[in-house]
């Protein structure tokens, strides 16, 4: 089985920020949008990471 290193990396870097973005994100005080934000930099970076399109795949 062949696991991407893109994905491999973006694992890694997950688990070291993980503790650190949770805090963020539950530190008292925040903003509303704060959680909204993140899930909004995750789905750009799927978008962004799909947005290739090669003409073998239709």
């Amino acid at each position: 089985m062949y696991i991407d290193r893109t994905l491999l990396l973006l694992l890694a870097i997950a688990v070291v920020f993980i503790p650190t973005a949770q805090e963020w994100v539950t530190s008292g005080g925040t903003a509303w949008y704060r959680p909204y934000l993140i899930w909004l930099f995750i789905t750009g970076l799927a978008w962004w990471n799909q947005r290739k399109s090669y003409g073998d795949d239709l």
